[in-house]
């Protein structure tokens, strides 16, 4: 991920294309992204522009560094729209460990598409991690981010789609707006990160919802209704909720969830 505390220079020819209205699309999510000040507007912002330039899925959210940029963690995930299912298998079985696009945006500054790197695959492993991907219509995108060394976190968003991109036209546009969700996604973090994870993974996709929801201050009476289960089934997820995350209350629960970037998931429909 490049590191752009330098000036950036305006990159004219990206807008040579465009038409009027595209122009005063962009410059509406570029608005809206200079004025984010929450996970929620930052979210508006990413659905703002899928929504705008025909992609169909969007995400952002910070990464932590370990010693030469090393992976250590998600923190403050904002997911626009990837599917709840793909979120989840993402973040229990560790697939940053083998996407190659984060992993290339984690080693290579610049804004990344997906099936240009793609096309240098060879493991196994990268390439059935491809072939999940696209099983959940993630079938081509764009990634980029930037790296604040003084934080030792870097922030990335990426907005993929069902159908291959027109990369050269799509690729400085997103490389340019990257930069202030960039910042937005900075403005927008909780104040200290931490530098390991409690057992967050131990979580079931049941108890992943359920804490999602009560982030959204539901109580459990209305988990239950939304889920279909009893609210003494909810009170039995969310005491095993704050054993495996060592915790005594719904806020504390909460805000581990936040801080290592558990998926916002809503609607998943696993059972325990």
């Amino acid at each position: 991920m490049a590191n752009r505390s330098t000036t950036q220079a305006f990159p004219r020819a990206a807008f040579d294309t465009l038409s009027k209205s595209e122009c005063q699309n962009f410059l509406e999510v570029l608005h809206y992204t200079m004025q984010a000040q929450t996970p929620d507007h930052v979210r508006d912002v990413l659905v703002l522009f899928q929504n705008h330039f025909s992609f169909t899925r969007a995400l952002g959210g910070l990464a932590r560094l370990g010693p030469n940029r090393t992976f250590a963690g998600f923190s403050n995930v904002v997911n626009a729209s990837y599917p709840d299912e793909w979120l989840y298998m993402y973040w229990k079985n560790g697939f940053a460990d083998v996407d190659p696009v984060f992993q290339s945006a984690l080693k290579s500054p610049g804004t990344q598409h997906w099936q240009a790197i793609y096309q240098h695959m060879s493991s196994e492993k990268e390439h059935e991690f491809i072939t999940t991907a696209r099983q959940f219509g993630l079938c081509d995108g764009i990634t980029t981010g930037s790296i604040d060394q003084a934080c030792g976190v870097a922030t990335f968003c990426s907005f993929a789609s069902e159908h291959a991109l027109d990369a050269k036209r799509l690729v400085p546009l997103v490389e340019y707006v990257g930069y202030y969700i960039h910042l937005a996604l900075l403005r927008t973090a909780p104040q200290s990160v931490p530098q390991i994870d409690r057992c967050v993974k131990a979580l079931s996709s049941r108890e992943v919802t359920i804490l999602n929801w009560m982030k959204n201050g539901k109580t459990n009476w209305e988990i239950g209704k939304i889920l279909g289960v009893s609210e003494r089934t909810v009170r039995f997820h969310i005491e095993s909720i704050f054993s495996k995350l060592e915790v005594t209350s719904r806020s504390q629960a909460v805000a581990t969830a936040i801080e290592h970037g558990l998926p916002a998931l809503h609607g998943l429909p696993t059972a325990s």
